[in-house]
């Protein structure tokens, strides 16, 4: 984690968000990046929030005692707050705020602060607790052992990037957050050292967008040539 994020090529306008889960060696949950969030902070990475990925019900099993898991975390640092774009649309649209939400007094009424009198905004900042369930795997994505839904990278760059914005993601794996940069309309920059999961993004992305070439940053290689060389089949169905 050090190695990647002591040289991340970004500006200090960046957002950085990380998803990390639990971890347990004999029986206890380890707080295993506390050294790391030290080292951010040591980096000029503030530890700006601290969000709950909500996964829906909790996987089925044995735990050990503990109740089924759920949840994850995603750790928000930053040099420089940047606003999180209102992407939730809100219940009550269209509505006038001294009927419909608002932070109402003690007797009752809406403050004029809180736009009295004002039609409720369409959309609104989302909360901490980010609720998307998690992914099942099918198909080629079984060929990596920890696939998220595309919904939670896309989420993120939804609240935290602009169209034509670059996001950078140092940890591709099957290409999930390149999809969803792709269907959100981000450009992305992404690393995978895993040269398997490489062909499975490939693949994934070939299967997703059959119009649309490929080619690897530094080789200049494209999809076919890549894959001629590692062996892997590609389907006649694109």
């Amino acid at each position: 984690m050090r190695g990647v994020f002591a040289a991340l090529p970004v500006a200090d306008a960046a957002q950085i968000l990380v998803n990390l889960g639990l971890i347990h060696r004999e029986n206890e949950w380890q707080p295993y990046w506390h050294a790391w969030l030290d080292w951010m902070r040591e980096q000029g990475w503030r530890r700006f929030g601290l969000y709950v990925w909500d996964q829906g019900p909790g996987l089925p099993g044995d735990w050990n005692g503990r109740l089924a898991p759920a949840f994850e975390l995603i750790f928000h640092f930053n040099r420089k707050a940047r606003k999180p774009n209102k992407i939730v649309p809100c219940k009550w649209a269209g509505h006038v705020n001294d009927t419909h939400g608002g932070i109402r007094h003690k007797d009752g009424h809406v403050g004029e602060w809180t736009h009295a009198g004002q039609g409720v905004q369409d959309t609104r900042i989302p909360d901490n607790v980010i609720r998307i369930t998690r992914h099942k795997a099918r198909g080629i994505e079984t060929e990596h052992p920890a696939v998220f839904p595309v919904a939670l990278p896309e989420f993120v760059m939804r609240a935290y990037s602009n169209e034509r914005e670059i996001v950078y993601e140092p940890f591709a794996g099957s290409g999930t957050s390149i999809i969803a940069a792709e269907r959100t309309g981000r450009r992305m920059r992404a690393i995978e050292l895993a040269p398997e999961y490489v062909d499975v993004a490939l693949r994934r992305w070939r299967n997703l967008f059959p119009d649309q070439p490929v080619k690897l940053d530094g080789e200049g290689q494209t999809f076919e040539a890549v894959a001629r060389q590692r062996g892997v089949a590609i389907p006649s169905d694109g």
